[in-house]
């Protein structure tokens, strides 16, 4: 009976360092997501600032003239 508890144990070990090692990638990953959530709410922001000021800007008709394209 001794013999298989430090098997045991080993295989816990093992899993608990994989465990350990898939949750800081995980985290990792979190803190990504949480990057670019932040950089997108920042993006509509201002394209919702600049969507505002064109609107006003176009005057009373309400008409929003497209520039041509440069390429």
């Amino acid at each position: 009976m001794q013999s298989s508890r430090p098997r045991t144990h080993d295989g816990l070990a093992r899993h608990n360092a994989q465990l350990k090692k898939q949750l800081l990638a995980l985290r990792e990953g979190r803190d990504r997501l949480r990057t670019d959530v932040q950089q997108l709410v920042r993006v509509i922001h201002v394209l919702e600032v600049e969507n505002r000021q064109l609107r006003q800007s176009a005057g009373n008709d309400g008409v929003v003239r497209v520039l041509p394209v440069q390429h």
